[in-house]
């Protein structure tokens, strides 16, 4: 709602509050507890007409309650504060302040919205205050090395050469690597993942890279680098292994759709555009059979090999499209739990979260 009411004041500034309240399907009251709460953004003058400050800034604050954020609490982000993307305001602010560390799969999206925002001429800044151990597991993880150079860093920018210098000496982190180079990105996945684990299942993960990632460079369609990467991490006596496939590009439903009227009129009709949850649907078509892609024929999205490989390795799955996600969890051999969310702050492309457990020593550096 707090989008919705920057967007409509930029359009039509000078409004008075009875008015901003009918135009918005709320009560005065519920105008008036947002707009007070951002003396910072709003700006009402003596004639009760509002307008946006001058310098206002779209501020996007990543925290958890918990140890680590999350890509849920990311996601919690974006619904309770907005996107930044569906924001007309072209200062942008992202916060992670006060020593709070990221996942992996946290870091992906906000290496992926951070991109999208300057790529759509925001002027961006990422606050680290009092965040120094944070900067600098992101710049091991080649974080800013894949980050817009337009973007500013508070406190300041780390330089990106210890990152490059050290890339592939992890055994528990292969960075986050640029796609559609001539690395060969799977591989490396694939080769520190035998460092830590040995051959076995490493098969089983090099096929759910490869898939992904032959998807993102085949079907991207965006100037913005996807990228791709993974980290150890150890709980307990387990080893838990978090693979992250990234693009900004189209995404699936929206590279398949035109596709489905001239080559599966059948799944056409089983999925009608607009639908409720009907992309979400698709995903999870397209994961349990063979062959769906934009051209009719060829290996296809390479969902359905992913998903097959996932039930082998007991994995829970997240596919994060621009405005849904789909969640998966395998256990046994077959599916356990599926889910899906609707409505989401706008993301573009394809975000796809492969995480798995495995017995295994502790991991030392």
């Amino acid at each position: 709602m707090l989008t919705s009411i920057i967007n409509l004041i930029l359009k039509k500034p000078g409004l008075k509050a009875n008015e901003l309240a009918r135009e918005l399907g709320l009560t005065r009251k519920e105008l008036n507890q947002i707009l007070h709460k951002k003396p910072d953004i709003f700006h009402k003058n003596e004639s009760f007409e509002w307008s946006i400050s001058e310098g206002a800034v779209s501020k996007l604050s990543l925290n958890s309650e918990k140890k680590w954020i999350t890509q849920n609490d990311f996601e919690d982000a974006l619904k309770e504060q907005g996107s930044p993307l569906e924001c007309n305001i072209d200062k942008v602010t992202i916060e992670i302040i006060g020593e709070q560390p990221l996942l992996f799969c946290a870091v992906a999206r906000l290496l992926a919205l951070s991109n999208q925002l300057a790529d759509a001429g925001k002027r961006v800044t990422l606050d680290f205050t009092n965040n120094e151990s944070t900067v600098s597991y992101l710049n091991r993880a080649c974080f800013f090395a894949r980050l817009a150079p337009e973007i500013a860093v508070v406190p300041q920018r780390p330089s990106i050469e210890d990152s490059e210098a050290n890339k592939a000496k992890s055994i528990s982190l292969v960075e986050l690597l640029e796609l559609g180079t001539e690395e060969n990105v799977p591989s490396r996945i694939r080769d520190s993942f035998i460092s830590v684990f040995g051959q076995n299942e490493a098969t089983k993960l090099f096929t759910v890279v490869a898939e992904m990632v032959g998807n993102v460079e085949d079907h991207s369609e965006t100037p913005i680098p996807g990228f791709a990467g993974l980290q150890c991490y150890s709980p307990g006596n387990k080893q838990s292994v978090v693979v992250v496939v990234s693009d900004s590009g189209k995404g699936i439903c929206a590279t398949l759709r035109p596709a489905l009227a001239e080559h599966f009129p059948k799944i056409a009709t089983m999925f009608p555009s607009g639908a409720t949850a009907s992309d979400a649907k698709l995903i999870l078509y397209a994961m349990n059979n063979r062959g769906l892609s934009r051209t009719g024929k060829g290996r296809g999205a390479g969902l359905h090999t992913s998903r097959e490989k996932a039930e082998l390795l007991k994995a829970k799955v997240t596919i994060r499209q621009e405005n849904f996600s789909v969640h998966l969890s395998y256990s046994n051999g077959a599916l356990e739990k599926k889910q899906w969310k609707l409505d989401l702050p706008k993301l573009p492309g394809t975000h796809v979260v492969f995480e798995f457990s495995l017995t295994s020593p502790k991991i030392s550096d």
